[in-house]
């Protein structure tokens, strides 16, 4: 099935640009929805969405020239299961593709494997002196990103240079960050609403409303 989209440069990806593309791949819903916390939402973002050759590219190239500009010492990249599995995968192949370097990738099991090569982590294995960034899809609350970062300096040496997500979804209320590592997003909850008030959006209000806890 082929797709209209636009064609592949090498230019910037802004932020509204990103928010256009997860809108245009129903990666970005608007409605009433209840998140994993049971907390209610008028927005959902699913990366699970992004299923196509020409969104992975898209998103790889998005994280890509983040990292360029963010984590330039980055040799590693680390995605939490499972939605992370395949955005460090996409960034690799764009980074490659873009700056002709290579960014070595692994994940983890959510159980440990006792057959075959065994373990937990699948891909590349850190070694001292690399330096990891760890890769994901959305923050709320942070609690999966701090379980990845348990989990990494306890059985590597290599340094941690920070985590980067597509989208940092957390309200006004919400600000404080993740302890002793570095945080970057491709787009924040506040962009979205500039977004929103920007092209006369009627969900403009009432996610300026959850944004300010009212």
């Amino acid at each position: 099935m082929s797709h209209p989209e636009r064609q592949f440069n090498e230019d910037p990806i802004h932020a509204n640009r990103f928010i256009e593309f997860l809108i245009e791949q129903k990666a970005l819903r608007f409605g009433e929805f209840t998140l994993k916390s049971g907390m209610k939402s008028p927005f959902f973002i699913n990366l699970g969405d992004v299923n196509s050759g020409f969104a992975y590219h898209f998103v790889g190239k998005a994280l890509a020239q983040k990292i360029r500009r963010t984590f330039p010492e980055t040799n590693v990249l680390f995605g939490p299961p499972y939605k992370g599995i395949s955005l460090v995968t996409a960034t690799a192949m764009a980074y490659y593709q873009m700056y002709n370097q290579t960014l070595y990738t692994f994940y983890n099991r959510k159980e440990a494997k006792k057959h075959g090569e065994g373990g937990v982590f699948v891909g590349y294995q850190p070694q001292k002196g690399d330096r990891i960034l760890i890769i994901d899809d959305v923050l709320t609350t942070g609690g999966t990103k701090l379980e990845a970062l348990k989990l990494l300096r306890e059985s590597f040496e290599a340094r941690i240079e920070g985590i980067l997500v597509t989208v940092d979804r957390r309200t006004k209320n919400q600000t404080a960050g993740i302890p002793g590592v570095r945080f970057e997003a491709l787009i924040t909850l506040q962009d979205i609403i500039d977004y929103l008030k920007l092209n006369n959006n009627p969900n403009f209000e009432v996610m300026q409303k959850f944004y300010e806890g009212e």
